[in-house]
């Protein structure tokens, strides 16, 4: 059968995968990790092309001619609640031309039996992309499937969501070759051209407003994981995007994969949690060749930490920044404007808080109510948003409710100001400047700059 794994186009540059759509803060435009994910699974029983229609820019028309000219007999395609009256009136034309549409996203992650009802054109909801599901329902073997929702030929709806938590999941190489050799950026790259891979799914945390925090947690095997590092770096790839949402949560294995990449000379960007960055996981990952570690600040108010389950205080934090600078690599906190508890005073203190880690990048996310998680229903039980409206975006382009003591407008006017007071020093910038590796760096860094200033001014 010809397969489509679409990103459908958009008119802003959205970011739709791993069950957390947003536009784009800045100019950056990852692979997406899903697609990734299901192209090995998929061609192993199917003929599979790839059409990130994100990525290459195009328009509606021609998406819908490049889809027209590929003839795919199904479609399984990416949605956001950050797109989603685009991307379901997009699918929607393409099933009235006899394709079948899978789709996976987080406007469709909870309440997908309601979804599926809504939404005639839409065959089968994909829960989890580490699952050989797709495979299994385009074959029509629905007794093997673990985690969707399908409408059968009759009408009827069903549903499987097998237990996640502390397993692994073995995948066929993620056909890296199948996606455009152009069009995607991350201003953190130190060599060209990167690559995204996952080495696992999910997360043991239990964070309130995240999303991943609900999806369980598994590992590949890391003789998987190697296997797709060693196509990538034979095709002249060495710039790796890790882009598991906690590196190190198994410590034996990040160590085992810390020795096989130092063994293989790559550069890599990762996230991990500020409560695992000790001197032994630090000191291993920056000898492996990651130069830049993502790390959650969310609040420097531990009250607002405490509230959203986040497992550790602002202390720390601050020790985890400083001992991530004392190895030599390049530091980016995370963090979350406008949950419940926040008010001027908290807001106050995490701008300071992020003035003070010396902290290379900040990354500036708005609070959503994302589906499945607690946070959204405490959300919908203190009356702060309406629970039909299905479209949100955490990248503070809007803002989608208010906290307890502020007002929309009030969230969004003090997220630009710490943008702008955080990039816009001259300290930070001339550090910048001074630790780039080179021209293309430089470049990379200075579009991503006035990307995100731009969208704060």
């Amino acid at each position: 059968m010809r397969v489509l794994l679409l990103n459908p186009p958009g008119r802003e540059l959205y970011v739709r995968d791993y069950f957390c759509s947003k536009t784009t803060k800045s100019n950056y435009h990852f692979h997406p990790v899903d697609l990734l994910a299901l192209s090995g699974t998929v061609a192993a029983e199917h003929d599979v092309s790839v059409l990130d229609c994100i990525a290459e820019g195009l328009s509606l028309r021609a998406a819908h001619a490049r889809i027209d000219a590929l003839k795919p007999a199904a479609i399984i395609s990416l949605v956001g609640s950050v797109s989603w009256e685009e991307d379901r009136e997009f699918l929607r034309l393409q099933a009235s031309r006899g394709r079948r549409v899978f789709a996976i996203g987080d406007v469709l992650h909870a309440d997908a039996e309601e979804r599926l009802r809504e939404e005639p054109w839409l065959e089968v909801i994909l829960d989890d992309f580490t699952t050989a599901d797709a495979a299994h329902l385009l074959s029509g073997r629905e007794g093997e499937v673990q985690r969707s929702t399908w409408r059968r030929d009759d009408g009827a709806v069903v549903q499987r969501d097998e237990p996640r938590h502390g397993r692994e999941h073995r995948l066929p190489r993620p056909l890296h070759e199948l996606f455009p050799s152009s069009g995607y950026r991350f201003s953190f790259a130190r060599r060209a051209p990167f690559a995204t891979v996952l080495t696992d799914y999910g997360c043991p945390w239990s964070c309130t407003f995240c999303v991943i925090s609900t999806l369980g947690h598994s590992t590949r095997p890391v003789e998987d994981v190697l296997e797709e590092v060693d196509a990538l770096i034979a095709g002249g790839t060495r710039e790796l995007f890790v882009a598991d949402q906690t590196f190190g949560v198994s410590r034996d294995r990040a160590l085992e994969l810390c020795r096989a990449f130092r063994e293989r000379d790559l550069s890599w960007t990762a996230f991990t949690r500020p409560d695992l960055a000790d001197d032994e996981l630090l000191q291993a990952m920056r000898g492996a060749g990651c130069h830049t570690l993502i790390m959650g600040v969310e609040s420097a108010d531990d009250e607002v930490l405490e509230a959203c389950r986040k497992g550790y205080a602002s202390d720390t934090v601050v020790g985890a920044f400083a001992r991530a600078r004392a190895h030599g690599l390049r530091t980016v906190g995370t963090f979350v404007v406008g949950l419940p508890d926040e008010t001027e005073g908290s807001l106050e203190r995490t701008l300071d808080l992020a003035l003070a880690l010396e902290l290379d990048f900040m990354s500036l996310n708005v609070a959503v109510p994302r589906f499945g998680t607690p946070f959204r229903d405490d959300a919908v039980a203190a009356g702060l948003i309406d629970p039909s409206e299905l479209v949100m975006d955490q990248s503070g382009a809007t803002v989608a409710l208010p906290t307890k003591a502020l007002s929309r407008a009030e969230v969004e006017r003090f997220k630009r100001r710490m943008v702008r007071r955080f990039y816009l020093r001259p300290s930070w910038l001339w550090r910048r400047v001074r630790d780039v590796s080179g021209p293309r760096e430089l470049f990379a860094q200075a579009r991503e700059g006035l990307a995100l200033l731009a969208r704060n001014a």
